[in-house]
């Protein structure tokens, strides 16, 4: 649901929408190092595995990859910038 959202934001240019795609990977790579963090410490807790155990260790690390390498896509000046000019007009950003 997370890549659904930022799909439809990357498809939007508006400063809103850097911004709401931001949060989602924010979020998204906030809950993989949560669970895989609570995953390690608490292997009891969670005796099956999820996409997020492990830190996504039975993906290939993909769920951890991912929200990362979309972040600092993001957080490039180049790529705010684009977000931020709608139809070549700028408008206030962030």
């Amino acid at each position: 649901m997370v890549y659904l959202v930022v799909a439809i934001c990357l498809s939007r240019p508006s400063a809103l929408s850097w911004r709401t795609a931001v949060m989602a990977l924010a979020i998204e790579l906030a809950g993989v190092l949560i669970v895989g963090t609570a995953s390690i410490v608490f292997s009891d807790s969670f005796p099956d595995a999820t996409v997020w155990s492990d830190y996504g260790i039975g993906y290939g690390f993909i769920p951890l990859v991912l929200p990362i390498a979309g972040l600092a896509w993001l957080l490039r000046a180049g790529t705010r910038h684009d977000f931020s000019t709608v139809a070549g007009s700028p408008t206030k950003a962030g």
